[in-house]
């Protein structure tokens, strides 16, 4: 089944064991229903992990190989490449990472902009898009893009329904994990902004809403 196989790749995952993750990935053709497609996220998450951990090992070829596939829509994942540019924000700017590290300069510059540049929402992605003006000199920029996050978020938790409200109607999961999201992006606001220890605070919120939030455990790391 496409659904316990997929489990079982996010554990593996989640694990750090990558490489058995992505030989599943690649192995196996994934029927994509209506509405479905957190199968290609998963994708993701496996190779620009896999690259983060080669490049902490000095590995920036592997790691490059491994940031350059997340960009992918492998055709047996079912899933196509969203108009809104998917995760292209997060992906290009350690694509940049990894060829400022080689050297390359200028081909470095040029995944930061388009990682700047790339279509995103407010949301985590926004984050990356921060991180990849800094690297441009772009201070400015990136301040704006850090200072957006941490409005957004105040706004949208002073706005949310207290969780017994949730819990009337069964929801009160559901809402933990978007007031744990909520947490996460504040806290990444704030660590943009260079307030480390008000993001950790935002981040421990986050994980006591939602203990398996893997996205806030790696951040905490």
């Amino acid at each position: 089944r496409d659904d316990s196989l997929a489990r079982e790749i996010v554990l593996l995952v989640e694990l750090g064991q990558y490489d058995r993750a992505i030989e599943l990935l690649e192995g196996h053709h994934f029927h994509v229903w209506e509405g479905g497609g957190a199968i290609h996220s998963v994708y993701v998450d496996a190779h620009l992990l896999r690259g983060q951990k080669a490049m902490t090992e000095g590995k920036t070829d592997r790691a490059l190989l491994d940031f350059r596939a997340a960009l992918a829509y492998p055709e047996n994942l079912e899933v196509g490449r969203p108009a809104s540019g998917g995760r292209d924000a997060e992906v290009y700017y350690f694509v940049g990472t990894a060829l400022d590290a080689r050297g390359e300069t200028e081909l470095a510059r040029e995944a930061f902009e388009r990682s700047a540049q790339a279509p995103a929402d407010l949301s985590e992605l926004t984050y990356f898009q921060g991180l990849s003006w800094k690297r441009l000199g772009r201070d400015l920029d990136a301040q704006r893009c850090f200072e957006r996050l941490v409005r957004l978020a105040r706004e949208k938790l002073e706005k949310s329904p207290a969780m017994d409200y949730f819990a009337k109607f069964g929801e009160k999961e559901s809402a933990q994990r978007r007031q744990a999201n909520l947490h996460l992006i504040l806290g990444l606001g704030l660590r943009g902004l260079g307030k480390d220890a008000e993001a950790k605070a935002e981040f421990g919120k986050a994980l006591k809403l939602y203990p398996l939030f893997s996205r806030v455990r790696r951040q905490l790391q």
